[in-house]
């Protein structure tokens, strides 16, 4: 699998999470946690009333706020992404 394909495997598995979260029915606040090597890097929370979506990266405890799916998708990559070339 080339770089290509893989950075968008991995962004078309974000935005499958992303759109599940969209489409729960179970609570107005949706959370997911996401990591890398089994460590947590980051927590998205969508805000299904606002449709507000918040990321909370942990390493430099940042906190985003965005209201359009793709730009939360790909802060997400980023964010994995930079962990993982760390190490």
């Amino acid at each position: 699998m080339t770089d290509s394909n893989r950075s968008k495997s991995e962004l078309n598995q974000i935005l499958g999470r992303l759109h599940a979260m969209q489409e729960a029915t179970d609570d107005l606040i949706q959370i997911r946690r996401f990591d890398v090597y089994g460590v947590e890097v980051l927590q998205v929370r969508y805000d299904q009333v606002n449709k507000l979506w918040t990321i909370m990266e942990h390493r430099q405890a940042h906190r985003f706020q965005f209201d359009d799916i793709d730009l939360v998708a790909i802060e997400i990559y980023d964010l994995l992404r930079d962990v993982q070339l760390t190490f």
